[in-house]
């Protein structure tokens, strides 16, 4: 009897927690996070540390994720999730060596592609006039 009630209390937990986390994710607000990547990513490029540098490229690949889980409407979702899988490419591609110090620059260099496509991702999901005017 003890057993079957910790059992069952264990599902509900799980069944809740579940729903919790589902909550979590239709709750991002995909504004503050791409704030806190552009943040992540100012300092990242002004940094002359490769500590630092590799710091913030941990939080942009975390701020990543997160808007990867967003919900996006469904005539922006193909596009959106398409410009994120880029960065995503290119954050793991800086992630695959070891930077340090010597090779910094470098890093910084493939690092402006990410603002690079924030820039093309930008213009592309911006609503043209006519399409405002005319819907």
């Amino acid at each position: 009897m003890k057993n079957r009630i910790a059992q069952l209390g264990l599902i509900i937990s799980l069944l809740f927690s579940t729903l919790v986390n589902s909550a979590e994710i239709d709750n991002i607000d995909l504004k503050v996070t791409m704030k806190q990547m552009r943040l992540a990513y100012t300092q990242a490029m002004k940094t002359t540390s490769a500590d630092e540098f590799n710091v913030r490229l941990d939080e942009m690949s975390k701020m990543l994720a997160v808007a990867q889980s967003y919900n996006f409407s469904p005539d922006r979702a193909e596009m959106s999730n398409q410009g994120l899988n880029k960065v995503e490419s290119v954050l793991n591609s800086i992630q695959k060596v070891d930077v340090t110090d010597t090779n910094l620059d470098l890093a910084k260099s493939k690092l402006e592609q990410v603002d690079s496509l924030r820039k093309e991702y930008h213009k592309k999901s911006k609503p043209s006039v006519w399409s405002l005017i005319f819907g």
